[in-house]
């Protein structure tokens, strides 16, 4: 008997019984492997992008980075050297730490060609103590020491993969797309995974990166996710009503994330823990519309605390900001929360934004939206709202919904926003 969870549900494993090659991206991604190419892969969180990565590139041929909190490129260029197992002697005792002023310690074992030496007492800042160790202070990745990162990475046949690009500071995002054009020249290939939606990102930032880099924009089609919900059923031996497949279908708003936790919560509020014994030679088609409404009431508790911490974390927007630039986060917040569906998912642009909040407040001008806006991801990532929520692409000028499931909660979850409890207090 093949049991539910092995079949629908958020997995950081690749499928097994209901893996769909949507749009033969596996034979794509596959192709750019073996091109002299960055690869780019990108789209709204939970659509399968570090599982098209994984499917087609074997553990042991990755060294996986992950991008967490206050993540620095010195930071990243060290855990690809930990990954590596490059040792070179030092005298270095203390775990490595960047402070504030670009100085740290390096753990035993690791002496980055990024750091110069020296012995004294390390300057402090408010998380470092002082010590006396011997040191190595950060002095920056010029291109000789990007060139050993280069050797080494190239010595491992291994290729490396950025994953949540899109929690690195915007200065980080800047300096990794100009090394990115270095380690192109040194024919190290990177792959970097991140939430956002709009093409060229990297480009952006970086424009001679142009034909260096090919990007894959994960998406779903309605009649591709159909495909994921039919292998399921064929595994579990039973059949969805088709109005009832439909309502589920659309309820994941193109999200395979959200259509696999719907398909599991449904299947768990209409007792299908297993695959279900033939009774007869059709199928059991199942129409229990009781166990969606408990579904989509499950999902919604679950995710009500999330989302609750979004609104008031953009709503407060940094500390220490003045009256003024919290009026323009709780605006664009505003904006976005009572926008269309298609509008979320397609993108506002910027002027669009102001538009709608110069309705209520003439005085917001355009460069305090565009200061909040190019500042929205990080606002986010500080305040640990995982995944990104709303993204804003500098590029396009467009700030974009990268999480469908606020659709769903918005449609399902009763929210009450903080612009509405202000008005009814």
């Amino acid at each position: 008997m093949v049991q539910l969870g092995e079949v629908f549900g958020i997995a950081t494993s690749i499928p097994k019984y209901t893996y769909v090659d949507r749009a033969s991206l596996d034979k794509k991604f596959k192709y750019l492997l073996n091109r002299d190419q960055h690869i780019v892969i990108h789209g709204a969180s939970k659509q399968g992008k570090t599982i098209l990565c994984k499917k087609n590139l074997p553990e042991h041929q990755c060294l996986p980075v992950r991008c967490g909190s206050n993540p620095t490129l010195e930071k990243i260029y060290l855990e690809i050297l930990r990954l590596l197992g490059t040792h070179i002697p030092t005298e270095i005792t203390k775990s490595f730490t960047l402070g504030a002023e670009g100085k740290g310690k390096v753990s035993a074992g690791f002496k980055l060609p990024f750091f110069g030496s020296g012995t004294g007492e390390l300057e402090g800042t408010s998380n470092l103590e002082k010590s006396s160790e011997s040191l190595y202070e950060v002095v920056g990745v010029n291109p000789a020491s990007l060139g050993y990162i280069a050797e080494q990475i190239k010595k491992s046949n291994k290729k490396v993969v950025i994953e949540d690009f899109h929690y690195l500071p915007d200065v980080e995002k800047r300096r990794l797309a100009f090394d990115l054009k270095a380690l192109w020249d040194n024919s190290v290939f990177f792959i970097v995974i991140g939430i956002w939606a709009d093409q060229n990102l990297l480009t952006y930032y970086n424009g001679d990166l142009s034909g260096r880099i090919s990007e894959i924009d994960v998406q779903w089609t309605c009649s591709e996710l159909g495909e994921v919900l039919k292998k399921g059923e064929e595994v579990l031996n039973f059949s969805l009503l088709d109005s009832l497949r439909k309502t589920i279908l659309d309820d994941a708003n193109q999200n395979v994330g959200l259509l696999q936790r719907i398909a599991e919560k449904y299947c768990f509020e209409a007792d299908i823990l297993e695959t279900l014994k033939q009774t007869n030679p059709a199928k059991d088609v199942i129409k229990d519309l009781q166990a969606l409404h408990k579904c989509r009431k499950a999902i919604c508790n679950e995710e009500s605390v999330r989302y609750r911490q979004f609104n008031e974390s953009v709503s407060a927007g940094f500390r220490g900001s003045d009256a003024s630039e919290l009026k323009v986060y709780q605006r664009i917040l505003r904006v976005c929360i009572e926008a269309s569906d298609s509008e979320l998912c397609n993108g506002l642009h910027r002027d669009e934004v102001l538009t709608r909040i110069n309705q209520s407040e003439p005085q917001v001008r355009l460069s305090d939206l565009s200061a909040a806006l190019n500042r929205l991801d990080r606002l986010q990532a500080d305040r640990s709202i995982s995944p990104l929520i709303l993204s804003f692409n500098p590029d396009s000028r467009k700030v974009q919904l990268v999480d469908r499931e606020l659709l769903f909660y918005r449609k399902y979850g009763n929210p009450r926003w903080s612009w509405e409890e202000i008005s009814n207090g």
